[in-house]
Protein backbone atom coordinates (compact mmCIF):
# COMPACT_ATOMS: atom_id res chain seq x y z
CA UNK A 1 0.00 0.00 0.00
CA UNK A 2 1.31 3.39 -0.97
CA UNK A 3 0.11 6.68 0.43
CA UNK A 4 0.90 9.35 -2.15
CA UNK A 5 1.10 12.76 -0.47
CA UNK A 6 1.42 16.21 -1.94
CA UNK A 7 0.40 19.65 -0.75
CA UNK A 8 -3.13 19.10 -2.07
CA UNK A 9 -3.85 15.87 -0.21
CA UNK A 10 -3.22 12.19 0.27
CA UNK A 11 -4.28 9.33 -2.00
CA UNK A 12 -3.98 5.61 -1.29
CA UNK A 13 -2.56 3.54 -4.15
CA UNK A 14 -2.24 -0.25 -4.28
CA UNK A 15 -4.67 -0.58 -1.37
CA UNK A 16 -4.82 -4.35 -1.75
CA UNK A 17 -1.06 -4.71 -1.15
CA UNK A 18 -0.96 -4.59 2.65
CA UNK A 19 2.55 -6.05 2.66
CA UNK A 20 4.59 -2.94 1.99
CA UNK A 21 3.07 0.20 3.41
CA UNK A 22 5.00 3.41 2.80
CA UNK A 23 4.51 7.09 2.12
CA UNK A 24 5.55 8.50 -1.24
CA UNK A 25 6.07 12.21 -1.82
CA UNK A 26 8.12 14.85 -3.62
CA UNK A 27 7.84 17.22 -0.65
CA UNK A 28 10.82 18.29 1.43
CA UNK A 29 10.79 17.73 5.20
CA UNK A 30 8.96 20.99 5.93
CA UNK A 31 6.41 20.37 3.18
CA UNK A 32 5.90 16.82 4.42
CA UNK A 33 5.22 18.03 7.96
CA UNK A 34 2.77 20.68 6.72
CA UNK A 35 0.91 18.39 4.31
CA UNK A 36 0.47 15.61 6.90
CA UNK A 37 -0.94 18.12 9.37
CA UNK A 38 -3.24 19.89 6.90
CA UNK A 39 -4.62 16.62 5.49
CA UNK A 40 -5.01 15.10 9.01
CA UNK A 41 -3.19 12.07 7.63
CA UNK A 42 -0.48 11.89 10.26
CA UNK A 43 2.66 13.60 11.47
CA UNK A 44 6.24 13.74 10.29
CA UNK A 45 8.84 12.24 12.58
CA UNK A 46 11.69 13.48 10.39
CA UNK A 47 12.33 13.69 6.64
CA UNK A 48 12.50 9.91 6.27
CA UNK A 49 9.76 8.61 8.58
CA UNK A 50 6.23 9.59 9.50
CA UNK A 51 3.26 8.50 11.56
CA UNK A 52 0.13 7.71 9.55
CA UNK A 53 -3.21 7.79 11.32
CA UNK A 54 -4.60 4.24 11.07
CA UNK A 55 -8.23 5.34 11.12
CA UNK A 56 -7.76 7.78 8.27
CA UNK A 57 -5.61 5.32 6.35
CA UNK A 58 -8.08 2.47 6.76
CA UNK A 59 -11.01 4.60 5.64
CA UNK A 60 -9.21 5.84 2.52
CA UNK A 61 -7.75 2.44 1.65
CA UNK A 62 -11.04 0.59 2.13
CA UNK A 63 -12.70 2.88 -0.43
CA UNK A 64 -10.37 1.68 -3.19
CA UNK A 65 -9.59 -1.87 -2.03
CA UNK A 66 -10.90 -4.65 -4.27
CA UNK A 67 -9.78 -7.93 -2.70
CA UNK A 68 -12.54 -9.85 -0.87
CA UNK A 69 -10.18 -10.68 2.00
CA UNK A 70 -9.00 -7.09 2.41
CA UNK A 71 -10.16 -6.79 6.02
CA UNK A 72 -8.01 -9.79 6.96
CA UNK A 73 -5.06 -8.35 5.03
CA UNK A 74 -5.46 -5.05 6.88
CA UNK A 75 -5.60 -6.81 10.26
CA UNK A 76 -2.47 -8.81 9.40
CA UNK A 77 -0.65 -5.62 8.41
CA UNK A 78 -1.54 -3.91 11.69
CA UNK A 79 -0.57 -7.02 13.68
CA UNK A 80 2.79 -7.13 11.87
CA UNK A 81 3.39 -3.43 12.55
CA UNK A 82 2.61 -3.98 16.23
CA UNK A 83 4.99 -6.95 16.43
CA UNK A 84 7.75 -4.84 14.86
CA UNK A 85 7.15 -1.94 17.26
CA UNK A 86 5.88 0.36 14.52
CA UNK A 87 2.60 1.33 16.20
CA UNK A 88 2.29 4.43 18.34
CA UNK A 89 1.85 3.93 22.08
CA UNK A 90 -1.90 4.49 21.77
CA UNK A 91 -2.13 2.16 18.72
CA UNK A 92 -3.73 4.86 16.57
CA UNK A 93 -0.82 5.45 14.19
CA UNK A 94 1.75 3.41 12.30
CA UNK A 95 5.31 4.48 11.58
CA UNK A 96 6.19 4.36 7.89
CA UNK A 97 9.17 5.05 5.69
CA UNK A 98 9.01 8.10 3.42
CA UNK A 99 10.14 7.54 -0.15
CA UNK A 100 10.78 10.43 -2.45
CA UNK A 101 8.89 9.80 -5.69
CA UNK A 102 11.67 11.27 -7.84
CA UNK A 103 14.47 9.42 -6.07
CA UNK A 104 16.38 6.71 -7.99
Amino acid sequence: MIVRLDEDGAVVLDADDCGRLHLETDLDEHGLHTALKITATGAAIDGDTAWLDLGVLRTRARLVATEPDWDQRWAAMVDHAEAKGWLSDDGHAVQVHVERAGAP
